[in-house]
């Protein structure tokens, strides 16, 4: 192919891109999406690299503001600053309903719908389970092996190379493992790590160090207290099961958006902290609002668009 014609795709990739970030975005504009991508191999190629440069705008207009405003134009890239403001005040649009694809999902590497798992091989032989509305991007070098889980849930089954270090970056924390099993998951406001096999250490503000069977919370304010682990509950997703064993409302609730097209929140602020056991069918995750309705005493009430206010 022709440079000039591959840079043609190119801004053809980034005027979709646009589009489906736009806030207007309809699931016909998706399905044509996808068709556009399955054209040919130079069409997904085309849609990967602007994917990749839209991706790295954000950091790029911030130092932009800072040296000079030529660095990014319109030009360059397709009405940058729009984006921006479109993404932050889009609010409860379709793809964050699950019915669209959302951006940091059109963005990553790798990617689920909401109540989607798929496991995947990367390039050095190693597999990662995503659970439901997970994104996740990797960088793989001749001396390094870095992932990115910016959304959701994933397990992951390394292999062991000891000159390449298996490191999976999630908020403000990272996790290491040379060969072994370990799941990280987002919480509300926090990343859950499990060792399913082998030894892991885990940064952030601090180290440490898991076994089999031990797992580690972390945050803004750093690790967690280290506990031990049920193998049969650990990442239950795997096995069709959301299993909360005094786990806060909110976390309940960040898990159940990912496996539930529309959207659970939770109306009044002195709710997020109740606690709440239960072990529920993926299949089907309303019947985890029936459980809160009648152990919590919260009221659903039901809009349009399957969104559900906890009041």
């Amino acid at each position: 192919m022709l440079d000039e014609d591959f840079e043609a795709l190119k801004r053809e990739a980034t005027a979709w891109i646009v589009r489906i970030t736009s806030g207007g975005a309809t699931t016909e504009d998706a399905d044509a999406l996808l068709a556009w991508r399955a054209r040919s191999a130079a069409h997904e190629e085309a849609f990967q690299v602007s994917a990749r440069l839209w991706k790295n705008l954000g950091p790029a207009l911030g130092q932009s503001k800072k040296a000079h405003a030529g660095v990014l134009t319109r030009r360059s890239f397709l009405a940058a600053g729009s984006l921006a403001a479109s993404v932050a005040g889009a609010g409860l649009v379709l793809s964050e309903l699950g019915f669209l694809p959302t951006v940091g999902a059109m963005l990553a590497d790798y990617a689920t719908g909401i109540g989607e798992q798929r496991t995947v091989q990367l390039p050095d032989g190693s597999t990662m389970t995503l659970d439901g509305g997970t994104t996740l991007s990797a960088d793989f070098s001749s001396s390094a092996r870095h992932l990115e889980l910016t959304s959701g849930a994933a397990v992951f089954d390394v292999v062991s190379d000891p000159a390449r270090p298996f490191v999976v970056t999630a908020a403000n924390g990272k996790t290491t493992a040379m060969g072994t099993s370990f799941s990280v998951k987002h919480g509300d406001d926090d990343i859950s790590v499990e060792c399913l096999r082998g030894r892991i250490s885990v940064q952030c503000l601090a180290d440490s160090y898991l076994v089999d069977g031990e797992a580690i919370s972390y945050s803004q304010q750093g690790l967690g207290e280290k506990v031990t682990t049920d193998a049969e509950t650990a990442a239950a997703w795997r096995q069709g099961l959301l299993i909360f064993k005094d786990r806060s409302l909110a976390d309940v609730v960040s898990d159940l958006n990912r496996h539930r097209r529309g959207k659970v929140m939770i109306a009044r602020s002195d709710l997020r902290a109740r606690r709440v056991s239960g072990v529920f069918h993926l299949n089907r995750p309303d019947e985890i609002l029936v459980h809160l309705e009648e152990t919590l005493q919260v009221r659903p009430v039901n809009l349009v668009g399957g969104i559900v206010l906890l009041r």
